[in-house]
């Protein structure tokens, strides 16, 4: 019986450690852009956000994650976005924006302003909306996919805090 038991946990204890289900895996190709254009599936990027603040100081985060939805223009989701170790997370967007379509699976878009929106409680009771934050309009937004690759730049003028940049490279996630 005690060989049993032993032998029934070493086949758990083999079966666990192989359990691959919470490593990310990355795309080698990007079926999501044809001929430099959206085809309406949404592509999730998995990556690095560099923040420079206007101190100087810098946050790195290594799991960042962007979003990237539509067809005739784009919608940009910034999952858990932090521009600091101390700020908690936020849920943005960058709703309906124009791209230029590239060469096969590449895109660009570029704006000189964009004002993001947040997701927030509802304040009419239960559950979140999207709502605009004009004041923390981003600026200088620069931002392409090539392939399985995603650049994202901006600058972000936090009222009372100063500008903060921020640089996002990240891959596609199958």
């Amino acid at each position: 019986m005690k060989k049993l038991l032993l032998l029934a946990c070493a086949a758990f204890a083999f079966a666990a450690c192989n359990d691959n289900d919470d490593e990310t895996r990355f795309a080698t190709e990007n079926t999501k852009i044809v001929d430099g254009s959206m085809t309406g599936s949404n592509m999730h990027f998995l990556g690095t956000s560099t923040v420079v603040a206007a101190d100087g100081g810098v946050y790195v985060d290594r799991q960042a994650e962007f979003e990237f939805a539509g067809l005739h223009d784009l919608t940009l989701y910034m999952h858990r976005t932090r521009f600091a170790a101390t700020m908690p997370p936020q849920e943005m967007r960058l709703h309906k924006v124009s791209y230029t379509p590239g060469t096969g699976a590449a895109l660009s878009f570029e704006a000189e302003s964009l004002v993001p929106e947040m997701l927030l409680p509802n304040e009419a009771g239960g559950g979140h909306a999207w709502k605009p934050m004009a004041a923390y309009t981003l600026t200088q937004v620069e931002g392409s996919i090539d392939g399985v690759t995603c650049r994202v730049s901006f600058s972000c003028n936090v009222p009372r805090l100063g500008i903060y940049q921020v640089t996002y490279e990240g891959l596609l996630k199958e």
